[in-house]
């Protein structure tokens, strides 16, 4: 974890985030103070990192997604109260952004926990796998196969395999539980047993090596989607305080400039 005044202008501070984000497959960096808006401030921190990834929806001139805890139901998963759950970002895209930066604009009004990240290295979830011959089958089977994944409910399915290698040489991962459930139930009408059984094991995996960090004004997450799983631990919804708010940005590949 880096802790810089404004990683902007702090070539040691960015190395050394960036470090941390090749080796673990994320990095947070606790920005104190610095220059420019938090909109101005990510987007040219973004852009140091690659080329800007723009989801859906939003305004190629500045493709924020700015989160706002509400209770209903069918909000996004980064504005429910509850844990988002394991995930990569854009998991049924099949082009999606590598890298994911979320930066927090004002904390949890309960603090500790509440909005805490937590976060797990693909890489340490692969050795946990391959420690047992149980966890040795699941890493097989969901690397030879393809599964279907649906973000929304009745969202026409697309298949890839959970784990897959990468031009790094390495495994990455493509993994959020409910798309690959909708898939699963939108393709097969169920989700199979065997299907089940394998994700729950990545997610134990990643409990197992999980790091939680808890997050205040100017936390700053970066992950790569293929090398690191992350996950929003419970928020608050209060109508009586301002509740947690994040902004969310992504790029399509990094190349450090």
């Amino acid at each position: 974890m880096t802790e810089t005044t404004d990683p902007i202008d702090r070539a040691a501070a960015n190395a050394e985030a960036l470090a941390e984000l090749s080796r673990d497959g994320y990095c947070v960096i606790r920005r104190r103070s610095g220059r420019g808006t938090p909109d101005v401030y990510l987007l040219e921190f973004a852009q140091k990192l690659g080329d800007l990834y723009v989801p859906p929806d939003c305004d190629p001139a500045s493709p924020l997604i700015r989160t706002a805890p509400r209770r209903a139901r069918r909000a996004a998963p980064f504005d429910r109260r509850e844990a988002i759950g394991w995930h990569g970002d854009f998991s049924s895209h099949v082009d999606r952004p590598e890298l994911s930066l979320s930066y927090v604009t004002r904390a949890d009004p309960r603090g500790g926990d509440f909005g805490a990240w937590r976060l797990a290295s693909v890489a340490r979830v692969v050795e946990a796998l391959r420690a047992s011959e149980t966890g040795r089958a699941v890493l097989s089977f969901l690397t030879a196969t393809a599964l279907p994944f649906s973000y929304a409910d009745g969202e026409e399915p697309r298949t890839f395999s959970v784990f897959e290698p990468r031009p790094e040489g390495t495994l990455g991962l493509r993994f959020y539980r409910p798309s690959i459930e909708r898939g699963c139930a939108t393709a097969y009408g169920e989700v199979p047993r065997d299907v089940a059984s394998a994700l729950t094991a990545v997610e134990r995996a990643a409990d197992e090596v999980a790091e939680v960090v808890q997050t205040s004004e100017g936390s700053l997450l970066i992950a790569n989607n293929w090398f690191a799983l992350h996950d929003r631990m419970p928020q608050t919804i209060s109508r009586k305080r301002p509740n947690r708010e994040a902004l969310l940005c992504f790029v399509s590949r990094q190349t450090p400039r």
